[in-house]
């Protein structure tokens, strides 16, 4: 895609930073419940594994929402389901702070799940329609970089909040910050322009695309979205309980998100989120899933604060590769007219992950009986199993590559 495509397309960069915008405060609404939501829940009286179902609702009715959002942003546009879509995020964080029960939290973490699914889909598509080809790897890595942002500034924060005031605090902050996102969202994308009229101006190329390049590129991607999750759900359900068995506080276990964060951060916002556009998305997808079942094996066999601080870090450099490479494969491997569907999947697998790794910790928990590593262990098998499908997915696009 040549510079110009951009002002073609109608995406102009203040469109493309509120797009950004709108990432950062949807994953620091994300990363704000890692700390919270769990605790919260064990203060109703559940159960590790009816915990583990209540961080999971959010991911499960996420899931299905995000499939639903690639359909609906590729039929009617981008800017009208984001605003939606934050406007219901908005007021289902404020509903957590009037819940009473499990099964009312249960049914606001779905009404939330449902809201928020529409926002990543809808923002990287914006960001895919004016990234040009050559910038990919690094669009999408200065947009994963927010993503850290949120993830390092959101667990501590909401941490700190709830030891200072209570978890209805963090709830009420949250939906405050959705709202102001909405307004300057709504005033900033005027332009953005429907799926329609971008497919006609820059939807032809995908018709020319490889089948099985494209194909395969997606699926690569998928799979190691899926594993990277998998890690995510369990360390949102199990470390914090994990810590606090240890008699660390909440803020102190936002902290170890942040760390992760910090490392992710780092690694997508500096020239090293270029790699993919230099070498290719294989490479960094690999390099990636390795560190991430690094990072989850520390924290299985490495006690103490300090080995959960090394486990983090380790996990957010394998983050830091992944994601980049695997938003660009996905960007690349559609036309604008499927790329709000292409990421609604995208970010469906990822709430699929979340869901496994979470329902799965808390389930392995209630199994053990008491706190040790082995959720951590078996999330970091499964990122390995799926290095070898990632590499036969590159072997396909190499075949075909030869071919033609």
């Amino acid at each position: 895609m040549a510079s110009g495509t951009l002002q073609s397309a109608g995406i102009t960069r203040h469109a493309m930073w509120a797009a950004r915008l709108v990432v950062l405060v949807a994953f620091f609404d994300l990363f704000m419940q890692f700390p919270t939501v769990a605790p919260y829940a064990e203060d109703f009286g559940a159960s590790a594994a009816l915990i583990g179902i209540i961080v999971a609702a959010y991911s499960f009715t996420n899931l299905f929402g995000n499939l639903g959002a690639g359909f609906v942003l590729d039929r009617w546009g981008r800017r009208g389901p984001v605003v939606i879509g934050l406007l219901i995020t908005a007021v289902a964080v404020a509903s957590y702070s009037l819940v009473q029960t499990s099964e009312q939290l249960i049914g606001v973490r779905a009404v939330h799940g449902i809201g928020a699914a529409i926002l990543a889909p809808g923002a990287f598509a914006i960001i895919g329609d004016g990234a040009a080809s050559d910038r990919r790897g690094h669009a999408m890595g200065v947009t994963g970089a927010l993503i850290a942002v949120a993830a390092l500034i959101g667990p501590p924060f909401a941490g700190i909040l709830r030891d200072v005031w209570n978890a209805e605090t963090v709830f009420l902050v949250d939906s405050v910050i959705v709202f102001v996102t909405l307004a300057v969202f709504v005033v900033t994308t005027r332009e953005v322009p429907l799926a329609t009229t971008v497919q006609t101006e820059l939807g032809s190329r995908v018709q020319s695309q490889p089948y099985i390049s494209e194909r395969a590129g997606l699926w690569a991607a998928y799979a190691a979205t899926f594993a990277i999750t998998v890690g995510i759900g369990t360390l949102v359900t199990y470390l914090p309980l994990v810590l606090e068995a240890q008699g660390e506080t909440a803020a102190r276990s936002g902290y170890s998100f942040g760390i992760y964060a910090l490392v992710a951060m780092v690694v997508m916002g500096s020239p090293i989120s270029r790699a993919s556009d230099r070498f290719g998305r294989f490479k960094p997808l690999v390099i990636g899933l390795v560190g991430v079942a690094a990072g989850l094996g520390v924290l299985g066999v490495v006690s103490g604060y300090g080995g959960v601080a090394i486990g983090m870090a380790v996990f957010g450099l394998g983050y830091g590769f992944v994601f980049p490479a695997a938003a660009a494969l996905v960007t690349e491997a559609t036309g604008a007219g499927r790329r709000g569907m292409a990421f609604g999947v995208f970010y469906a697998v990822y709430s699929f992950g979340v869901v496994v790794g979470s329902v799965g910790s808390g389930r392995l928990a209630e199994m053990q009986g008491n706190l040790e590593g082995v959720p951590f262990v078996v999330s970091a098998i499964i990122v390995l199993a799926v290095i070898p499908v990632v590499w036969m997915f590159k072997s396909a696009v190499v075949s075909e590559n030869r071919q033609t």
